[in-house]
């Protein structure tokens, strides 16, 4: 009887312990940016905007300085710096209206007042207008892409300031024999990240100067699904 006695305590005891630990769900979301308000420009006018629980920071108006701007412009035509927030698919990822530039150095970052933590899973990509033409036909700033040529987005995971881990795309790539140059939305697993609270984004490309590269360091972003793990 005091065995039994004994095993009672220890199973009450555990169901005890168990039932205090906070609970948990996980949640799936897509930053589609859809949420977005664009001025009469077709372009997120403050200097900061935030897209399903992510801050973003850009400043059209000074875009050199790097940072992220929602668009929805679709010219696919025009070349040069001043289409330099139009996507070559002529339209956000599957279609849709509005998605991001980003121009480097550019980042993401999880709202502070946001509860659980963030694993980013995928990010769909594709180049600018402005970078596409430059690496397809060349200009007076930048080459023409050649045989062993490269441009090269690097993607970058933050937990607690401290680098989780690190995802390479090529959006050109004109090695051993390729001729390729991304001009469709392209999906891209990221889940190498790990738990994040934010992502930066760099390039780097066969094509340089002593002021640094040439090739247009910008990327369009779009349909960022990540995975919260909720406290209940």
């Amino acid at each position: 009887m005091k065995t039994n006695k004994i095993t009672l305590f220890i199973l009450l005891a555990a169901f005890a312990l168990v039932s205090c630990q906070p609970e948990t769900e996980k949640v799936q979301t897509v930053i589609d940016f859809e949420d977005v308000a664009l001025d009469d420009n077709g372009l997120s006018s403050d200097t900061f905007f935030v897209s399903t629980g992510f801050n973003f920071y850009g400043d059209p108006n000074q875009f050199w300085l790097g940072g992220v701007v929602c668009s929805s412009k679709n010219d696919t035509v025009t070349a040069g710096f001043m289409n330099q927030f139009s996507c070559i698919a002529g339209s956000g990822a599957l279609n849709s209206a509005k998605y991001a530039v980003l121009y480097q150095p550019g980042y993401i970052k999880s709202a502070a007042n946001s509860n659980g933590d963030f694993y980013i899973k995928s990010i769909m990509l594709n180049n600018t207008t402005y970078a596409y033409k430059e690496m397809k036909n060349g200009s007076d700033y930048s080459k023409k892409f050649a045989n062993g040529d490269w441009f090269k987005l690097t993607i970058s995971g933050y937990y607690a300031k401290a680098e989780t881990s690190k995802v390479d795309v090529y959006l050109a790539d004109f090695r051993d024999g390729k001729s390729f140059i991304m001009n469709k939305w392209q999906k891209v697993d990221v889940s190498t990240l790990g738990k994040v609270d934010s992502v930066s984004f760099s390039f780097s490309s066969t094509d340089n100067s002593d002021w640094g590269i040439n090739t247009p360091a910008y990327v369009c972003i779009d349909n960022v699904e990540y995975e919260q793990e909720l406290t209940k």
